[in-house]
């Protein structure tokens, strides 16, 4: 018999993993241990895109507003179409 328990306890974990961090000044270290790259959505809705190397979601829920990325997933995300890294 199987168990739906597991399913359950992913979603949660998922959900959790969003990182939507607004630009903002010192932003824990622990968060970013290889540092920071700031990317902004340029399109018309809200988009999320997944590093490559963590794994971590990065939800940009409005277009134009500057979200801190995990420097070691920057080259992942220059890859997606309507996302511009910020310098």
């Amino acid at each position: 018999m199987s168990c739906c328990g597991h399913r359950r306890a992913q979603q949660r974990n998922m959900s959790s993993a969003f990182v939507h961090e607004l630009v903002a000044p010192r932003a824990s270290a622990s968060r970013f241990p290889m540092g920071r790259a700031y990317f902004e959505y340029v399109g018309q809705t809200a988009i999320t895109a997944v590093g490559s190397v963590t794994g971590r979601q990065y939800r940009f829920a409005t277009p134009g507003v500057p979200i801190a990325v995990d420097a070691r997933d920057r080259w992942s995300l220059a890859r997606v179409p309507l996302l511009r890294e910020i310098r």
